[in-house]
């Protein structure tokens, strides 16, 4: 079953089109876009492999929050089913 989470990030400065563009060339995002409001950008991300809390932390930590301009991340995982992303 996959897992899905929508991940807000905070960015430096002017750096919000970058971020995204580096977010969009990761394995498990399927979306991202800049966003106006209290974040700079949202990621979705999809994890087809049999989920775990350790395997969402592991894309979170090091997939996402180690792109250069990020400055924090709010993980909130989805709990409605999206039949195009089951295995």
């Amino acid at each position: 079953m996959a897992v899905q989470a929508y991940v807000f990030v905070r960015c430096e400065a002017g750096k919000a089109p970058n971020v995204v563009q580096a977010l969009r060339k990761k394995d498990h995002i399927v979306r991202a876009n800049t966003v106006f409001g209290d974040y700079d950008a949202v990621a979705r991300v999809a994890i087809r492999e049999l989920f775990s809390i350790q395997r969402l932390q592991e894309v979170v930590f090091d997939e996402i929050q180690n792109v250069h301009g990020i400055i924090s991340t709010s993980t909130h995982i989805v709990t409605s089913n999206d039949p195009g992303l089951e295995t």
